[in-house]
């Protein structure tokens, strides 16, 4: 995690990345690509729940929403 590589407290950095603009977003994904890499995923680990497939995606670059 980025707050432990620069020595400070995860709430510190989230503050100074608020007061200078800095946003974490999401990645831009449609939803039929998101359903294609899941699908894709599933297919090789099918017993794998959803903390396997968020790794999976961030592993890959990608951010999304749990929901």
């Amino acid at each position: 995690e980025l707050s432990v590589m620069l020595g400070v407290h995860r709430n510190t950095l989230r503050r100074y990345m608020k007061h200078y603009g800095v946003e974490r977003k999401y990645s831009n994904l449609t939803n039929v690509d998101l359903d294609l890499l899941i699908t894709e995923f599933k297919k090789k680990q099918p017993d794998s729940g959803i903390r396997y497939i968020i790794g999976f995606l961030r592993r890959h670059g990608l951010r999304v929403q749990h929901r």
